[in-house]
């Protein structure tokens, strides 16, 4: 097992129910996605900083990029078990946050890291993280051990596969913007079975620019890395405006 074990952590089991399995019996992407949210969200909470009281205050959290390493996905029935804590800050905005899951022998069966971006929402825009946050990742706080991904995701020059997506009202969260893991649903809803099939995400790196709202057509568009074949980049717009919600890589097994 390589799960850190940072002094503020927060530790977590799900068992995968069979609305969060896919075809193959075993726990989907989008899933996965969900879980962490939710570990997440209830050590914000415990630490004080959840998203209720951050609203009640006039701000919340938004999540702005998400990378995770997935080296097995767990079977229908199973249980892992979710490590999660706050692991640094990146300037004066941007607040990270890794994952660690594992298995009942101990296994490491994912790693993560996220960035979260602490937002106003009187404003609508983007505010200095709270000093106290700083006092949450001392020095020596461990981190997730992933690599680190490039700053910039490269984007598709020519898209090979293409969808469209109606955002549906039970899309969206208490934030009322779309949940993150319809975004990973929406990248991976372009292509091809055949593909989706015989192949599995082992890693992801995804990346949330402009929220999508209900009534929305998006446009969900795929193609292959000229650099690596056993890699996909995804493009997530909206149809009216061409503006860009999203873009993700995904590694292939």
């Amino acid at each position: 097992m390589d799960c850190p074990s940072p002094l503020r952590a927060h530790d977590e089991s799900f068992c995968v129910r069979a609305y969060e399995s896919g075809v193959n019996n075993q726990v989907t992407l989008p899933a996965l996605c969900n879980y962490l949210q939710e570990a997440a969200g209830n050590h914000a909470r415990a630490l004080g900083l959840g998203i209720h009281e951050l609203q009640d205050a006039g701000f919340t959290w938004m999540l702005a990029r998400l990378h995770l390493v997935i080296r097995r996905y767990a079977a229908w029935r199973e249980t892992v078990h979710l490590r999660t804590w706050p692991s640094g800050v990146r300037g004066r905005l941007t607040a990270l946050r890794d994952f660690c899951m594992t298995d009942s022998a101990g296994e490491t069966v994912l790693l993560g890291v996220s960035e979260w971006l602490y937002v106003d929402l009187a404003a609508q825009r983007i505010a200095r993280l709270p000093q106290a946050f700083a006092a949450l990742t001392p020095e020596g706080t461990p981190r997730a051990p992933i690599p680190e991904p490039p700053t910039k995701l490269p984007d598709i020059t020519e898209p090979e596969w293409s969808a469209v997506v109606t955002v549906r009202h039970s899309d969206h969260d208490f934030n009322d913007h779309v949940n993150n893991a319809h975004y990973v649903e929406w990248a991976l809803e372009c292509l091809p079975d055949a593909w989706r099939e015989q192949r599995r995400v082992r890693e992801m790196d995804i990346a949330f620019r402009v929220a999508a709202h209900r009534g929305d057509t998006v446009i969900t568009e795929a193609a292959h890395d000229a650099v690596d074949g056993d890699a996909l980049l995804h493009r997530i717009r909206r149809d009216s405006d061409g503006a860009l919600l999203a873009q993700a890589r995904t590694v292939w097994d």
